[in-house]
């Protein structure tokens, strides 16, 4: 995919120049570094299509000879990828539809430049998808060209076999089993070309391959050929596809019975797997041993850690001492590091930098060890070729590997990112740790983000804000509104419309739920024993709209705080209520039958708003911002009154929340609204507190 920074070639097909210089302008402006021509009519426009490479053409609904339609198909008779935006003069509904379907990726008002810029980036990310995606298709069927002509090839048995059928078997497999062609093994279980003395050892081998259990060796077995001889094999088992159906590759080596096969088996691993140098294990070895560290983790609930350990001074070294030098270094810093590790897998990454995992370290004694080897490796001599010796020093990233974490290479690249931060802090010296924390990188990285969430559940780091609810007729009446922030490694905090997202792509909006639910409660209840009748709302996401036992839980929360009286109001969005219209009927009905009442929040986006209240018997009504961003407006003010008077008349509850000025206040005022809430009034804090409250 090519780089964010390329320069956009962009052809515009439009009249007005001035135009165009702001929307150049406007891509400038926002990081997009672009390469603008204009073109007036058709016939310039095909010409200037065929002679260059564009990424991508705005298009004017109508210039000279034609328009965008003209436009659209000179770039389809030419088989071009290029998308194409349509400046439109005015909003026209259905020439937006026209132009879609003639193929455009979008139809924007000339002059609605962030609308355009989002949109560019947007169809440009888009093309570079496609572009790559073409290419790696290119090379994919090159790759499986190849891989066809080597296993015909090949001398080792190979076959692919899918729900325990051959689908596929090269020359040398099908002369193993004395079979004439590939023909006779397609469709034949590969059972059948087992022994009944290995029967019950291979479908053992097959049950934990399917299991994704890591095998470490081969199996040894008694092959059946076609007239009944029977054959010694070695059987290897990787996944594999072919014809793009996910499959298994078995190689099958013949076993000469004195040992030989095994033998060279184990000698090529040997050479593949560790680092001659060292004789420490390599990158490929490493990497494998991440992944079971993270089936470890995942299925066992044991966390590990990684030690990504980067050699500070290699280009001083090399100077010093040369390459031959350099190589004493590395092996003797190897060894160094062998005592300190332990029992932890320790491996020689790439040139000048080690990996380690290592069991059962909490993050502060996973830091103490890295530091621990840091010192050690600071204050050791290293000899050198002459009788010379050399110091050098390592930067160490750690990354904890729990239950939660990420894919092997994102744990890699969070160690490297960490070993790199610490060059980074000490402007190259390095000599020093940094263990990678998720919360500094949370609103960058998804993965990041969920490992903070959990580890905020856990460990109960989630802060609850309250803001009151101002009711109009009891000046005197405690009413707060519980929201959540997410604190951050900089002192910052996140709110949930910036981590719900990744919350429920986690399946955790649910249990932040409970959290909030089972945290404000106990807030509450010793807030009640200063200020009697105090009340919560609470706000809850459509996974526990969806959780049959919420009903249960709040209801024994409510008990527990006031049981004659209703502390808790449950509030949920107006578009989950109606995506989940079944399950919300019968969760609000049980909520109020248990003394709780319900709200629904963000209302009157939909279509017919007052429709879903014929469904759900609801107790307060919040409406969306919407409606109060600007009441000055004349044909904002007539619909606000409008559903306000609606609800009103339906006997329910009206809170209004972004009070942001008393201008808006004095109209709010006149409307009936029943409760009032915003920064003017009064801002969320920590504490249930009313300002002016008596």
């Amino acid at each position: 995919m090519a780089a964010k920074s390329e320069t956009l070639r962009l052809l515009v097909l439009h009249n007005s120049a001035d135009n165009t210089e702001d929307i150049i302008k406007a891509l400038k402006n926002a990081g997009t570094p672009t390469r603008p021509q204009l073109v007036a009519n058709i016939e310039d426009f095909e010409d200037t299509i065929k002679s260059q490479a564009w990424d991508l053409v705005l298009a004017g609904e109508s210039v000279s000879d034609g328009g965008y339609g003209d436009a659209l198909q000179a770039i389809r008779n030419l088989d071009k990828d290029i998308p194409v935006i349509v400046l439109l003069n005015t909003y026209d509904e259905e020439m937006i539809v026209e132009s879609l379907e003639l193929g455009a990726a979008d139809a924007i008002v000339f002059n609605q430049h962030q609308h355009l810029v989002f949109c560019i980036r947007r169809e440009l990310n888009n093309l570079y998808h496609r572009r790559a995606q073409r290419k790696a298709e290119s090379f994919l069927k090159e790759t499986e060209k190849r891989c066809q002509l080597l296993l015909e090839n090949s001398r080792d048995a190979i076959a692919y076999v899918h729900d325990g059928m051959h689908i596929y078997a090269n020359k040398a497999y099908v002369e193993l089993f004395g079979h004439d062609s590939a023909e006779d093994l397609e469709g034949m279980p590969i059972i059948d070309l087992v022994a009944k003395q290995d029967l019950v050892n291979f479908k053992d081998y097959l049950r934990s391959y399917s299991k994704g259990e890591k095998i470490s060796r081969d199996l040894k077995f008694h092959g059946m050929k076609a007239d009944g001889d029977q054959v010694d094999a070695m059987m290897q088992l990787s996944a594999a596809s072919y014809d793009g159906e996910l499959c298994t590759q078995i190689i099958i080596h013949r076993d000469d019975g004195d040992g030989k096969a095994v033998l060279l088996a184990q000698q090529l691993k040997a050479v593949t797997s560790i680092d001659q140098l060292t004789g420490l294990p390599n990158r490929q070895q490493f990497e494998e041993k991440l992944e079971e560290a993270l089936i470890q983790a995942q299925r066992e609930k044991v966390q590990s850690t990684l030690f990504y350990m980067s050699m500070d001074n290699v280009p001083q070294i090399n100077a010093n001492a040369g390459i031959v030098g350099t190589d004493s270094v590395i092996t003797d810093l190897s060894k160094l590091l062998s005592s300190q590790i332990g029992e932890g897998i320790l491996a020689r990454f790439s040139d000048s930098a080690f990996t380690a995992i290592l069991s059962n370290l909490n993050t502060e004694q996973a830091k103490a060890l890295a530091e621990k080897i840091c010192q050690t490796t600071h204050e050791r001599l290293f000899d050198i070729p002459n009788g010379k010796t050399i110091q050098t020093s390592l930067s160490v990233g750690v990354a904890m590997i729990g239950e939660t974490a990420p894919d092997a290479p994102e744990l890699l690249s969070r160690a490297v990112n960490a070993a790199e931060k610490v060059k980074l802090l000490t402007k190259g010296t390095g000599n020093g740790v940094n263990v990678y924390n998720p919360a500094e990188n949370a609103a960058a990285n998804n993965s990041a983000l969920r490992e903070l969430l959990v580890e905020a559940l856990e460990q109960n780091k989630f802060k609850l804000l309250f803001q009151p609810l101002f009711d109009v007729e009891d000046e005197n009446a405690q009413f707060y509104e519980v929201f959540v922030r997410l604190p951050l490694a900089d002192g910052k905090v996140m709110a949930p419309d910036e981590f719900l997202t990744v919350a429920q792509q986690y399946n955790l909006g649910s249990k932040i739920d409970r959290w909030i639910l089972i945290n404000a409660c106990k807030r509450l209840k010793d807030h009640l024993t200063r200020h009697a009748g105090s009340r919560l709302l609470l706000n809850l996401t459509a996974e526990s709209l969806q959780d049959p036992s919420l009903p249960d839980l709040i209801n024994k929360l409510t008990k527990a705080i006031d049981p004659k009286g209703q502390p808790l109001v449950i509030q949920f969005a107006e578009n989950d209520v109606v995506t989940y219209l079944k399950q919300a009927k019968e969760h609000i009905a049980t909520l109020r039958q248990g003394g709780c009442a319900v709200s629904i929040t963000n209302f009157g986006c939909t279509l017919n708003p007052l429709n879903t209240l014929k469904h759900v018997e609801i107790d307060y009504i919040k409406l969306d911002r919407s409606f109060t961003q600007d009441l000055n407006q004349e044909d904002n003010l007539d619909t606000t009154k409008k559903l306000s008077s609606e609800i009103n008349a339906l006997n329910k509850q009206l809170i209004v929340s972004y009070v942001e000025n008393a201008a808006t206040v004095s109209k709010l005022w006149t409307m009936g609204v029943r409760y009032l809430q915003g920064y003017y009034l009064q801002p969320p804090s920590e504490n249930m507190v009313y300002e002016n409250a008596n």
